[in-house]
């Protein structure tokens, strides 16, 4: 097994370093522990609009990033403790999920943690989700992670998920929404986060024969920072991934926003043009709100549309 060695916490450098590194390592088993800053992770599949609340995570910056693999959304901050397995694979996904969730768990048992695998394949402490997992795989080579919630900040979790003002119609796959707790307190544990960390690295590497202690390189830094810049970063990939949806503007009069690759394709509201300047754009906090002021747009939907 090789253990990456990473204490980097930029979100979009880590999801680029997780393609980067099942690339890289093609035949090895490879382990990974890391934590991002404060951001928002939606799946591969999933629509951002659906997920999340744009405005709150703009107002209090938390990124908003894609990852490679499906599943739901998450929260991370500097409370949250990611990992990643990569591995082969005999191609059956579905016994395959079950044992790649195996050593963490037994991880978990070995540090006094009273964890259960639930029905939904996540990590659950007296009924309360401490962690979820997701996959990624190809040709048979999988990318297994998940993000285990330490000694996060949940209010702002629950805040940055919030989109209970939204209406939106797609065909995305939607995240299930589950009662999360902190391991540190329902645990009881006595620790931080940094803590935390070396415990489960050293429990993992203790069930390896052999394993090899990786540090980054300047030129994997080099090559992974390009991954990053031309798509983990990158608008397109972030927003544009987002399946074909409608915002609801106003559901008895049948006002929507029509959006496809992310962006704003049509705005449907009767033989008012005023909102002409936003077709084309990412339907996204930041830009939705400078082109309302810059045009000095008022109306009842003006709040509609940048409260997202």
């Amino acid at each position: 097994m090789i253990f990456i060695k990473n204490k980097i916490t930029d979100v979009y450098f880590n999801l680029a370093l997780e393609e980067y590194i099942f690339e890289k390592f093609k035949e090895d088993e490879v382990f990974m522990l890391w934590i991002n800053e404060p951001s928002v992770v939606i799946g591969k599949h999933q629509n951002l609009i659906e997920e999340l609340n744009m405005k709150y995570c703009f107002e209090n910056n938390i990124k908003i990033a894609r990852r490679l693999s499906g599943g739901g959304t998450v929260v991370h901050d500097f409370g949250n403790l990611n990992y990643t397995y990569i591995t082969n694979t005999t191609g059956n996904t579905a016994l395959d999920f079950k044992e790649f969730l195996k050593p963490m768990y037994n991880a978990l048992l070995n540090l006094n943690v009273d964890a259960y695998i639930s029905p939904r394949n996540d990590f659950r402490v007296q009924d309360k989700k401490i962690c979820g997992h997701s996959e990624f795989m190809r040709k048979k080579r999988v990318l297994h992670h998940g993000c285990i919630l330490f000694d996060s900040n949940l209010d702002k979790l629950r805040n940055a998920l919030n989109v209970n003002n939204k209406k939106v119609i797609s065909k995305s796959a939607k995240s299930v929404k589950s009662s999360v707790a902190n391991l540190k307190e329902i645990s009881k544990l006595d620790y931080e986060i940094s803590d935390f960390l070396e415990k489960l690295k050293n429990e993992i590497l203790q069930t390896q024969e052999n394993f090899e202690i990786y540090e980054l390189t300047k030129e994997d830094i080099l090559n992974v920072d390009k991954i990053k810049s031309e798509k983990y970063a990158t608008k397109d990939w972030i927003y544009g991934q987002s399946p074909k949806s409608t915002f609801i503007l106003d559901e008895e009069k049948e006002f929507t926003v029509e959006i496809e690759s992310g962006r704003i394709k049509k705005i449907n509201i009767g033989n008012d043009d005023k909102y002409d300047s936003l077709i084309g754009i990412y339907f996204e906090y930041e830009e939705i709100k400078n082109k309302i002021d810059e045009f000095n747009i008022k109306d009842d939907y003006t709040k509609k549309l940048t409260e997202i």
